[in-house]
């Protein structure tokens, strides 16, 4: 455990982004105690400029602006460079990218291969005296298995939620240890049918929910891509591309814009967000292209349809934080963003046109966030000598293939998605009593 320095003010503070109502550190408090409608909680911390702090492991080098009083002895962190060969094919002068993965020539040791390792250390450390109570989390693929990565260096139980047709995605370079459950979903489940069952098991006795996009702590992890590329820079970009599903990661992207705003160093110039989806399913895309603060509502059928079509299946989420206070579409009127939706072809294209020109091979969410940029590029929204940042969300699993025979985390019980909630209650509380370690 590595402690931040004792003082006699709390390190940080929460406040509701509708009310202004201020909480003091609570791990578990995930919302406003006020009746209003729904907002996300942001972090105010002590430390207004952030002080780097390389003896620390990984993302616990930038401790001050994480809502937390200890980090853990983990060494993973997202990695900033100069890129040479996309930026030359696209004619941009300032192209810095944020590879969270596995690609040991940069320094990049996220064994996960995706940036939701972050956001997994930073609730596991969040939660690190929680360990007699089980977290609990939805995953469509790379959020699972990033936590199933990282909690088996832990003792804290995890319980992943995850659809069955995404079970191929939960694999390690080192096998997981006990503490680790997977709960399959079946019947043509998708994430928004994980997240459901995963709700009712975390109200259920001795499991608590990761809270997703509500959790400060995970979007503060997600948001250091940001943070390290404005240190490794020197200022905050003026353009940053991400592919999203929930939208959690252009949120903290925001976020971490924000206090560097207020730190005073890196410009005070507002970081435009470029937040992409996986043509057809591309409901962030359409609501905020369409200038609506609300997502228009489809059926389970036609969503479904949609989400078989896409090759990033990551960023299929069919409730995203977009319409709450703090939310993605707050961010993109704060920042005048702008959305894409990608085409399969354009997801192939640009994922090859990466691989080829920066050496590395990323996964289709990446290729998602390329596409966009290009497509930005040739309809002249960014400029030549903009500073720009790509994050590459995930990338290096065939190279971590080169290196590791991966071991596949099996399910240790499946329910059927589809059925009603009062039938699956009942079904869940008799597999929590025999199937889900406590």
């Amino acid at each position: 455990m590595i402690p931040k320095p004792a003082t006699s003010a709390p390190p940080y503070r929460l406040e509701c982004t509708r009310c202004g109502a201020q909480y003091d550190p609570d791990p578990f408090r995930l919302t406003c105690a006020h009746s209003h409608a729904p907002a996300l909680l942001r972090v105010n911390y002590a430390v207004r400029q952030i002080r780097v702090q390389d003896q620390l492991p990984g993302i616990f080098r930038y401790l001050d602006w994480l809502p937390m009083q200890q980090g853990l002895s983990i060494s993973g962190r997202p990695v900033t460079y100069a890129s040479q060969g996309l930026a030359h094919h696209l004619g941009l002068q300032k192209l810095f990218i944020s590879f969270n993965g596995y690609w040991p020539e940069k320094g990049a040791f996220l064994y996960s291969c995706s940036f939701k390792e972050l956001e997994a250390i930073a609730v596991l450390a969040q939660f690190q005296h929680t360990p007699s109570q089980t977290l609990v989390v939805s995953s469509a693929g790379n959020t699972g298995r990033a936590f199933a990565t990282v909690g088996s260096q832990t003792t804290q139980p995890v319980c992943i939620v995850s659809p069955q047709s995404s079970l191929s995605a939960y694999w390690s370079h080192r096998p997981f240890r006990p503490n680790i459950s997977l709960v399959a979903v079946c019947n043509n489940a998708d994430y928004t049918d994980a997240i459901r069952v995963g709700q009712v098991i975390g109200s259920t006795s001795g499991f608590f929910p990761e809270g997703g996009v509500y959790n400060v702590a995970r979007r503060a992890g997600m948001g250091l891509t940001v943070i390290d590329a404005a240190l490794e820079i020197g200022q905050l970009p003026q353009h940053y591309f991400q592919a999203v599903g929930s939208g959690t990661g252009g949120i903290a992207a925001w976020e971490a814009s924000r206090l560097l705003q207020a730190d005073g160093r890196f410009g005070s110039h507002p970081m435009r967000l470029h937040l992409a989806q996986n043509h057809p399913f591309t409901p962030l895309v359409q609501a905020w292209q369409q200038q609506r603060p609300e997502i228009s509502p489809i059926s389970d059928q036609e969503a479904k349809g949609q989400i078989q079509q896409v090759m990033a299946p990551v960023l299929t989420n069919r409730t995203p934080a977009y319409s709450l206070t703090g939310g993605v579409y707050d961010a993109l009127r704060a920042t005048g963003g702008q959305t894409y939706g990608i085409s399969n072809d354009e997801v192939r294209q640009a994922g090859q046109l990466f691989a080829q020109l920066e050496g590395i091979d990323i996964s289709p969410a990446a290729a998602v966030a390329t596409a966009a940029l290009c497509r930005a590029v040739d309809q002249g929204t960014v400029r030549a000598q903009d500073s720009i940042l790509l994050n590459i969300t995930s990338g290096g699993i065939q190279r971590l293939r080169q290196d590791y025979q991966l071991v596949h985390l099996q399910p240790h019980t499946s329910v059927d998605g589809a059925q009603p909630r009062g039938d699956l209650t009942r079904s869940l509380r008799a597999l929590l009593q025999v199937s889900i370690p406590a």
